[in-house]
């Protein structure tokens, strides 16, 4: 919501988000530091990189796509997006992780599609 109202302010996405990032990377520090967490970093190739993956692909750029879409479309209708973020997760694991999911996994994801048919449906009738 605070993002919708920004973009109806004409504050640019990419600025925003960093500020969002900035303020949330400084509260995280805080915290860390509150509670006597060392910073530890693990300066392998392969942490580094996922790291760097992390960090831009999902967290800038899928930021940014989505705050764009919430600033088009409204919040209403990119909320939709949101519940299928954990479904592609799911699938994504299962091919890639070989994640095999248990019964109560796949209750909940098909209380999520059934939920998202059921919204979709309510809203179609509008």
């Amino acid at each position: 919501m605070i993002s919708a109202s920004l973009q109806k302010s004409k504050i640019p996405v990419v600025s925003a988000s960093a500020w969002g990032m900035s303020y949330g990377a400084i509260i995280s520090a805080a915290l860390a530091m509150a509670q006597n967490d060392a910073f530890i970093i693990d300066w392998s190739a392969s942490y580094l990189v996922s790291l760097l993956f992390l960090s831009i692909v999902s967290s800038v750029i899928a930021f940014a796509a989505y705050l764009t879409l919430l600033g088009r479309i409204g919040s209403d209708r990119a909320g939709y997006a949101t519940v299928l973020f954990p479904v592609i997760a799911l699938l994504i694991s299962t091919i890639m992780e070989d994640y095999h999911m248990s019964w109560l996994a796949g209750a909940g994801l098909a209380l999520v599609l059934l939920g998202n048919v059921f919204v979709l449906g309510m809203a179609r009738k509008k």
